[in-house]
């Protein structure tokens, strides 16, 4: 399955048949519920969409790359989707994480993050609705909702690049979030020992806008960057001025790859 969704023929088939909408009419009135191993924590399918996302996150367990073997007890989730990677998290650490804050501008996708901390009981994370990586000034923003909404983006559609939509793409008004505030409201002057980063387009800009905060707090950081916006070595330039190495790259694909970056100049 993991293998057939890296190529755009099968995308174009799937978005020719009406397979999305029906599916997610169906799963959300009866979504499928499933237990982590470990740990037995649960989660639930509500899109088709979400089947490959499970066999990425809890089959291959493509953020394994990220824990380094030291102690995880504060992380951050840009673009947290439906909340599994906090859960992912949960369940392959020796201690469960003391403080983890959760961001996405997807309406739905933040009632369900909301919905799996409050089911597993992991009463010290925090979920937060906007748009990062925007101007400091920017109040709000235009976030493009696809049927996929793992391909929710601020960042406008683009056929060439971008596999096909299996649908209509809608467009709301999202507020947009300074992850330093936030983090600062809810967890004071703690330090983050693991950043995930998976924002549709918009990595470089968030690594712009926020470097002072990953400079200063953020020890590790796992980045999903999307080829059609932003290169690899764009980013290890950008990241390499505030202090990031990077670590290792993997599961790339001619759309997406991820990146694992340590911060060696504040931070060890």
């Amino acid at each position: 399955m993991i293998q057939l969704g890296r190529h755009r023929w099968m995308h174009r088939v799937v978005a020719a048949l009406p397979i999305y909408s029906i599916a997610g009419i169906v799963l959300r009135r009866f979504p499928l519920q499933r237990r982590i191993k470990p740990g037995g924590l649960v989660y639930r399918i509500t899109s088709l969409d979400q089947i490959s996302t499970q066999a990425g996150i809890f089959d291959l367990n493509e953020y394994e790359s990220a824990l380094d073997g030291s102690r995880i007890a504060t992380f951050i989730d840009l673009g947290c989707n439906a909340g599994w990677f906090t859960l992912w998290l949960t369940a392959h650490l020796p201690e469960p994480p003391i403080a983890g804050l959760l961001v996405d501008a997807h309406p739905f996708m933040v009632s369900e993050a909301e919905w799996h901390l409050k089911r597993n009981r992991l009463q010290n994370c925090v979920v937060v609705h906007g748009a990062v990586g925007l101007a400091p000034d920017q109040i709000n923003t235009r976030f493009h909702i696809h049927p996929s909404s793992t391909a929710s983006s601020v960042v406008s559609y683009q056929p060439l690049t971008q596999l096909p939509v299996k649908g209509r793409i809608t467009d709301v008004i999202v507020p947009v979030v300074s992850v330093s505030e936030q983090w600062s409201k809810h967890f004071g002057a703690a330090t983050v020992d693991l950043m995930k980063i998976d924002i549709e387009g918009s990595e470089l800009d968030f690594v712009s806008y926020e470097g002072g905060f990953l400079r200063e707090r953020v020890r590790r950081v796992v980045l999903e960057w999307h080829k059609w916006c932003v290169s690899l070595s764009e980013l290890d330039a950008r990241l390499a001025s505030i202090g990031f190495e990077q670590r290792h790259t993997y599961d790339q694909s001619p759309q997406v790859g991820l990146a694992v970056y340590q911060n060696s100049a504040t931070l060890q």
